[in-house]
């Protein structure tokens, strides 16, 4: 098993629509080939180790993939799995797939499909400061714009406080099968992976 997190090397426009000058810009967050990739953080539970993977070796990152029965990430089916497969790196079996979001939103008794009147709200900062009072290094919005500025080292550093974060809230499943509801502070039973309650 081996959870990911991309970062990608595209900003997407804010809701503003302002743009910084001298940063290359995504079309939107559909624009998937346009986002390109900066990194991939993952931790690799075969290793007990974290890896990261930039432009000169991707194809190991592949390579890495074939191996696992289980590919773990947070909000992976709706962005990191389709910006892999705009990539054109390999594409994730669906089988293989567990995305710890999705299985938060399942939980909570919401369906897979994102609407933001109900799905808000479950995002990893707001997960992690619910379960452990921990929060996220920094917006996910900067990691494109410090990767054109050549800060490759704040971007891996950022990637990979996500892939731990992840992690975190990952062992708590696998231990107790439960996570803290951030909206209301009520436990939920999440589905361990492989299907486990």
């Amino acid at each position: 098993m081996l959870i990911y997190d991309i970062e990608i090397a595209h900003a997407i426009p804010g809701r503003d629509g302002l743009r910084e000058e001298g940063i290359t810009y995504a079309a939107g967050w559909s624009d998937f080939a346009g986002m390109g990739i900066a990194c991939i953080g993952v931790y690799d539970f075969r290793t007990d180790r974290p890896r990261i993977f930039c432009r000169d070796n991707l194809d190991e990152f592949t390579a890495l993939l074939t191996k696992q029965e289980c590919i773990v990430g947070y909000n992976n089916l709706r962005f990191d799995n389709k910006v892999l497969e705009a990539a054109g790196l390999s594409a994730i079996p669906p089988e293989k797939c567990y995305d710890l979001l999705v299985e938060i939103w399942r939980g909570v008794g919401l369906g897979s499909d994102f609407r933001p009147e109900t799905h808000g709200g479950f995002s990893l900062d707001a997960m992690c400061w619910a379960n452990f009072k921990a929060a996220k290094t920094g917006p996910g919005a900067l990691a494109p714009i410090n990767f054109q500025r050549g800060k490759l080292g704040s971007v891996i550093d950022y990637c990979l406080a996500d892939v731990y974060l992840t992690k975190r809230l990952l062992d708590r499943v696998i231990r107790s099968g439960q996570l803290v509801n951030p909206k209301t502070g009520d436990l939920i039973s999440v589905r361990k992976p492989g299907g486990q309650r």
